[in-house]
């Protein structure tokens, strides 16, 4: 097989025949050995590392986003009936029981759904008795549940942990074969038995950044667009470079086809797999543009079904809840450069992934401006990787290939293409960091020779230094996925500004408040939560589950102690905030009657009022009405609650309303 000229000027270095490098040398692949009886000591090595990292979340239930998708996913529940409305529904219609397209492009990922359903269906099948729930009749008019049909009711959260981590192990197995495919003669060996395929697998099997996605039930989706994504790559290669048979064509279309179904980032790889013919295949230019032609093919068909089920994306609809839409009411420039900052994050991140996070919500990213040294850091360092991967189309060199897959492959998870509804997040750089993985282990590789003379021991120490500590710091991480608590504690260390993680904090401790019995812990519970939404709230004010969480942790310690003064402390700002939050309203009609300081209570709803009135809006003018109608409940004559009511009616244009309350 022909070799480009950059490889050939380096294999006639003199150094490459010293006998103190003889240890590095070029393996043809494939071989004539089966892959698993070539490869099994690998395998089985990646099984025992995978299980070794990720065996305790065989034990954890489920967190975040695991209840939309899997928990309290009617559709899932179901089991196999539940499949196809699966498939012909939003993501989250199962959940919400309609589409509600909270973020922009809505979502589409129907096979991460029916691995959930399958998993529930073996359930309800197992158990047929104990474990499933008859449904006498909808929830809502318009929901799909019909009556008499059965879902699960007991869900195993165990058995989807290790599912995904089976599905995370195979997915490396698959990387390693694919890039011993396609890297063939330049796929390099240390000592004879680690290749360049190996390393780089390995590093992506212990990578602190895809903790999330295996740790996550949800991260499945992430996980599976992976996996077939590569078994694409793995068919075409053999198909299109070793000119196997069509039945190579058709697995690896279905694969992408799978991909796709998974998540909408495997529509990436339309341009991966004709790159990677193109780079590693001889002279396939034509081969390459063939399998350009059938995969876009896909992708059309996979988009006429997505529009058919899930509506076509409306990518100019304003998103107007910030923690769907973390950019509202930046300025274009803002935007910009904040994005760009985040793309700098991930190279940080891949470098050194600690300390980690799941919460990159407003703002535990800052807004950033173009005059910030580190946008300006992370758009040359960006510059230089492009000038890179577009020489590298020329040269074809395995570490161009892997910057331009990282490139490729993070184009649509950057938040440049479509708004993704937060800022970043581990799991978007899942399928891009394998690009890093292969930079890392090629650069060590190609400049190993000329940094030691005795190459093969220090290649080895370079890769298995990375390699050690990132499975260790995966090995910590893991345990933050435990359960909400210890999920928000841990987010907190990193994302202190961010509202969501305060939020969520003071909500998993309110739900702790509710299942403890003793009362000293009840009230120290409480007591903790409320700064944690006090915090949120100082920093997105309007954030609604923020205002919800403090009100409702201030009426629960209000029953403990009667403390007027600290509930109305709370009470006031949320209502200026939030007055829509009708815990808020409830609570108020509770207290009326049995307070008995009502000068406190009056000069609460006093002020309550002339706060909303103040922001000068129709809405708030309407809703300071309602709280000091609630005033006058107290104390229907008092004097400044009726004129400043008469003064929204007239503001209004009521005036019939307003000479009610004239005195």
């Amino acid at each position: 097989m022909a070799k480009n000229k950059k490889d050939l000027q380096q294999k006639s270095k003199p150094v490459i025949t010293k006998p103190e490098v003889a240890a590095t040398i070029p393996v043809e692949y494939p071989t004539a050995e089966p892959f698993l009886k070539a490869n099994l000591w690998k395998v089985i090595f990646f099984c025992l590392i995978g299980f070794a990292i990720y065996y305790k979340t065989a034990s954890y239930g489920y967190v975040l986003d695991d209840v939309i998708v899997v928990a309290e996913n009617n559709f899932a529940k179901k089991g196999f009936s539940g499949i196809g409305n699966i498939l012909t529904t939003e993501t989250m219609t199962g959940y919400f029981e309609e589409q509600k397209n909270l973020v922009q492009g809505n979502r589409y990922r129907p096979l991460s759904l029916i691995s959930f359903a399958v998993e529930n269906g073996i359930i309800m099948a197992a158990n047929p008795d104990s474990n499933v729930v008859k449904i006498e009749k909808p929830q809502d008019p318009n929901s799909k549940d019909k009556k008499g049909q059965i879902r699960s009711d007991k869900m195993k959260p165990g058995i989807s942990h290790i599912v995904n981590i089976l599905l995370y192990i195979l997915s490396c197995i698959i990387i390693m074969r694919s890039l011993q495919l396609l890297l063939r003669n330049r796929n390099e060996t240390i000592m004879g038995y680690f290749d360049i395929s190996f390393f780089v697998a390995l590093l992506y099997l212990v990578h602190p950044l895809h903790v999330e996605a295996v740790a996550n039930i949800k991260g499945r989706d992430e996980i599976m667009a992976m996996l077939f994504s590569m078994a694409s790559l793995y068919a075409l290669t053999k198909h299109y470079i070793y000119g196997k048979s069509n039945k190579y064509l058709y697995f690896g279309l279905v694969s992408y086809f799978l991909g796709l179904l998974s998540k909408e980032n495997a529509i990436t790889f339309a341009a991966i797999i004709p790159l990677s013919i193109y780079f590693f295949g001889d002279k396939l230019k034509s081969k390459s543009l063939n399998s350009f032609f059938w995969l876009v093919l896909v992708s059309m068909i996979y988009l006429f079904l997505r529009f058919q089920a899930a509506g076509v994306p409306k990518l100019d609809e304003k998103i107007t809840d910030i923690m769907n839409n973390p950019f509202l009411d930046m300025n274009v420039g803002e935007k910009l450069a904040t994005t760009i900052y985040t793309l700098g994050m991930y190279i940080k991140l891949m470098l050194i992934p600690y300390p980690l996070t799941h919460d990159y919500y407003p703002y535990a990213i800052p807004i950033m401006h173009f005059s910030d040294w580190q946008v300006l850091l992370s758009l040359a360092f960006y510059g230089v990787l492009t000038y890179f991967a577009f020489k590298s189309i020329k040269s074809k060199t395995i570490g161009g290939f892997g910057i331009l897959f990282y490139l490729i492959t993070l184009s649509i998870v950057s938040n440049l293409v479509i708004n993704l509804g937060t800022f970043m997040n581990d799991r978007f750089i899942y399928m891009p960091s394998l690009g890093y993985c292969l930079f890392l282990v090629w650069a060590v590789f190609h400049y190993g020779d000329k940094i030691k003379s005795s190459a093969a021991p220090f290649k080895a120490a370079l890769l298995l230094l990375p390699i050690i500590i990132y499975a260790v710091l995966s090995f910590i991480r893991v345990p933050d996925w435990a359960n909400a608590m210890t999920l928000n504690k841990s987010s907190l260390k990193v994302s202190q500004n961010s509202a969501r993680a305060n939020s969520f904090m003071s909500t998993a401790l309110f739900e702790e408040y509710k299942v403890t019995k003793d009362p000293q812990k009840k009230r120290a519970l409480l007591t903790e939560a409320l700064p944690y939404a006090k915090k949120a709230i100082e920093i997105i004010p309007n954030y609604y589950n923020a205002n919800l969480m403090a009100v409702g942790i201030a009426g629960e310690l209000h029953k403990l102690d009667g403390d007027l003064n600290k509930l109305f402390s709370v009470f006031e700002p949320c209502i200026t905030n939030r007055p829509n939050i009708q815990f808020t309203t409830d609570y108020l009609k509770y207290i009326n009657p049995i307070v008995s300081d009502r000068n406190a209570m009056i000069n609460f709803y006093v002020k309550v009022g002339q706060n909303l009135m103040n922001k000068n809006n129709v809405d708030d003018t309407k809703w300071a009405i309602h709280f000091m109608r609630l005033g006058l409940e107290v104390d229907p004559e008092n004097k400044t609650l009726n004129n400043n009511i008469y003064k929204c009616f007239s503001t209004l244009g009521d005036l019939d309303q307003a000479r009610q309350y004239l005195k």
